[in-house]
């Protein structure tokens, strides 16, 4: 299942629990991916969701809340296997158009921020020239990639853009603090940031698993 129909599957799961049209937040979002990208399975998820919402004190207003419901339900189910996907067999020129897509984006922040256009200018490169033919290698060579724009746009950024995505992901994570670890907080606080930082320049994530 690619990550769009992983995503959607859940997103109309969710809104039908809750009896209303909802749209996600940045944080269900990011915790989608994290469901996603760990491997956990659809029915797993959606079997976490129900059972939160079955036990539920008070009204359900974010996935967050289904989080521990759904670390119960796969703890329960040790025998499910789970793996990291592999990239499907998907045409070489689909690959390197949706490339030249993420790195385009990319480039256009050396508009925003000319003093980094260089820097900018050789990440767009190195993602246009990635090699999909593996998945894993392709995947780790994005995200460093994509470690390298972070990095440029937390620099080139101004003070009040960074408080004002700070204010967000507090917010985000407002209803998470009673029902998540410290751990499980630091991690979705990273990857809030991460997503709030890239949507505020409208950049594109740097991973293959959006194409798939």
């Amino acid at each position: 299942m690619n990550y769009f129909n992983y995503f959607t599957e859940i997103e109309n799961f969710y809104q039908t629990k809750r009896e209303t049209f909802t749209l996600v937040s940045s944080l269900d979002w990011v915790l989608i991916e994290n469901w996603k990208e760990r491997g956990i399975p659809l029915e797993i998820v959606l079997k976490g969701i129900d059972r939160a919402f079955s036990n539920a004190k008070k009204r359900i207003n974010s996935l967050a809340y289904c989080v521990r419901a759904i670390d119960e339900v796969l703890h329960e189910q040790k025998e499910t296997r789970i793996e990291r996907p592999d990239l499907p067999e998907i045409p070489l020129e689909e690959t390197q158009k949706y490339l030249q897509k993420i790195a385009g984006k990319a480039a256009e922040l050396g508009i925003v921020f000319p003093e980094f256009a260089p820097r900018i200018t050789s990440i767009a490169d190195a993602v246009r020239a990635i090699d999909t033919a593996n998945f894993r290698e392709a995947e780790q060579a994005l995200s460093a990639l994509e470690e390298r724009l972070i990095a440029i746009l937390k620099v080139a950024s101004d003070e009040s853009t960074m408080l004002d995505i700070q204010r967000g992901v507090e917010a985000d994570l407002a209803p998470c603090r009673a029902t998540m670890t410290a751990e499980q907080l630091s991690m979705l606080e990273q990857q809030l940031w991460r997503r709030k930082l890239m949507e505020r320049y409208n950049l594109e994530r740097l991973s293959l698993f959006y194409l798939i």
